[in-house]
């Protein structure tokens, strides 16, 4: 079996055990027999079980398989990837300072704030566009099956939280959803909401462009 069959059954299997058990249907159950902490715990092994044999077998065959495009060749493709990277991996950094109620572990907060203004989930989304960053660069099979698999599960995830929440808030975050948006600006952009500059916590996000840039510097050298 080719490496990135491999890759794509793991996220597969990721993505699936991430939705299945924080599903409506059942997580309440889950969290009745085992107790919070205790659910958490096992979505987390769990996770983790189906993640890392993904990222183990990707390291091992990168760049392996058909090679589906070369959009990297594309003037400006390299730039606009590299910024949608940076800034992805800025928002993952910053994001536990402003925990979203829309996240899985919720924050206090109900109302649009900082970079809940950009996006309703400044975790999880970022983390799916990392990876479309990344497919767009890098075209072979294992590729695109590792970083594709990360977008899907980023977008597709963020849709699923946000189908539950509205059935398990039951309407306690309708004025959240109201002034958000899933995508990047959305809300912004249709006048639903508005951005607030100095509610950005600046700190955190030059702090993930720091470590993003030292990162990248390093790339060649961590992946040679």
């Amino acid at each position: 079996m080719p490496a990135w069959s491999l890759i794509l059954f793991w996220m597969s299997a990721f993505a699936a055990t991430h939705m299945v058990m924080s599903s409506v249907t059942f997580r309440p159950g889950l969290v009745a027999r085992l107790g919070q902490k205790p659910y958490l715990g096992v979505y987390s092994l769990i996770s983790f079980a189906t993640f890392v044999p993904a990222v183990r077998i990707y390291l091992k065959n990168i760049h392996t398989g058909p090679l589906l495009w070369t959009l990297g060749d594309v003037p400006g493709v390299h730039t606009l990837a590299l910024l949608l990277a940076g800034a992805s991996f800025a928002f993952v950094v910053a994001s536990p300072t402003q925990p979203s109620p829309a996240s899985l572990t919720a924050g206090a907060r109900t109302s649009a704030y900082g970079l809940t203004r950009i996006t309703r989930h400044p975790m999880f989304l970022p983390m799916g566009l990392w990876g479309l960053a990344h497919m767009a660069v890098n075209g072979f099979a294992s590729d695109v099956a590792f970083f594709g698999g990360l977008f899907a599960v980023g977008l597709l995830g963020c849709m699923h939280q946000d189908a539950r929440k509205r059935v398990t808030e039951k309407g306690r975050l309708d004025g959240f959803f109201a002034e958000t948006s899933l995508l990047p600006f959305g809300a912004i952009v249709t006048g639903r909401g508005r951005l607030v500059l100095s509610e950005l916590p600046w700190l955190a996000l030059t702090a993930g462009v720091v470590i993003a840039t030292i990162l990248y510097n390093l790339h060649g050298w961590m992946f040679s």
